[in-house]
């Protein structure tokens, strides 16, 4: 018996269902996964608030660990009740990241440290950012926002140190 005759009428799908699934195939392992093309390694920080990292460094000295640019997600986990949207409440954690936290010894977070420029000052901004500070109030992290650059003793006293 012939295969046309097993397949009957369908000869011609199968056929080109064939030659897709090889060409996709093909396609699939020919590609690149990673390229210059598509990627690009950056800075951690921003010139800003690279200067402040270390300016903060100097105002923590070996108190403190630093932490920059934290995902929510690394420090704050989202316990299940039924009284929230348990989805919003993880994109909110997963989504947001902060300039830096600081920890204690034993890796606890104790302080976000929030370099403010101008991208802070519209309403929508300041909304996010009053939003923000309720979170880690929440979780018992203290949040200080800086517009300015602060002096290592200004660090220092605002963290109480």
């Amino acid at each position: 018996m012939a295969l046309a005759d097993v397949l009957g009428g369908n000869t011609a799908i199968v056929l080109v269902a064939c030659v897709v699934a090889v060409f996709v195939y093909f396609q699939l392992g020919n590609r690149k996964k990673y390229s210059t093309k598509h990627y690009q390694c950056i800075p951690l920080l921003t010139e800003r608030e690279q200067e402040f990292f270390w300016r903060l460094k100097e105002a923590v000295r070996d108190d403190l660990v630093i932490a920059p640019q934290v995902v929510f997600g690394a420090f704050i986990k989202v316990k299940a009740t039924s009284l929230t949207d348990k989805n919003h409440d993880r994109h909110v954690v997963a989504h947001n990241r902060c300039d830096f936290l600081l920890c204690d010894k034993k890796l606890k977070p104790v302080a976000l440290v929030e370099v403010d420029d101008s991208t802070h000052n519209n309403f929508k901004a300041r909304s996010k950012d009053r939003r923000r500070d309720e979170l880690m109030k929440a979780v018992g992290v203290a949040v200080i926002r800086y517009k300015n650059m602060p002096v290592a003793a200004q660090i220092r006293k605002d963290l109480k140190l």
